[in-house]
């Protein structure tokens, strides 16, 4: 081995960079390899400063098979909100999901959500409370 190559091998710094690109995200098991193209997606809610129209939340929504993202931007993170975003971003574009995972914030863990999703079809996932990597592409 030449000494670059040497010192390289033995750097503790290139070491835990090297074991740190193997280690997989808790979200990464294959679990969504037995999905096909919009079938699975994850959402949430993000801030922003207020437009002039008014807007300041934006309903965000991750394809979880490709990254695809699709936003929605309102006034208020409501369940109706919610609602009229997941129909207008996802439903109308990509059809109808098998899943959908977001956080236990009340505008997703509601009396309304829960009846919504069942009448389309769709299991709704709650993820693991102040987990960031519990919530996958969406975090």
């Amino acid at each position: 081995m030449d000494t670059i190559a040497q010192v390289i091998h033995e750097c503790e710094t290139y070491a835990a960079i090297k074991q740190a690109k193997r280690v997989k995200p808790l979200w990464y098991g294959g679990q969504w390899l037995k999905y096909k193209y919009g079938e699975a997606w994850q959402i949430d809610y993000i801030t922003l400063p207020q437009t002039r129209q008014g807007k300041r939340y934006v309903l965000t929504m991750v394809e979880a098979t490709t990254g695809w993202l699709e936003t929605y931007p309102v006034p208020h993170a409501t369940t109706q909100n919610t609602i009229l975003g997941l129909e207008k971003q996802v439903l109308w574009r990509h059809g109808t999901p098998e899943r959908s995972e977001s956080d236990n914030g009340t505008h997703f863990r509601n009396n309304l959500i829960d009846p919504w999703a069942k009448e389309h079809g769709i299991e709704w996932v709650y993820h693991i409370p102040y987990h960031a990597p519990a919530s996958g592409k969406i975090e």
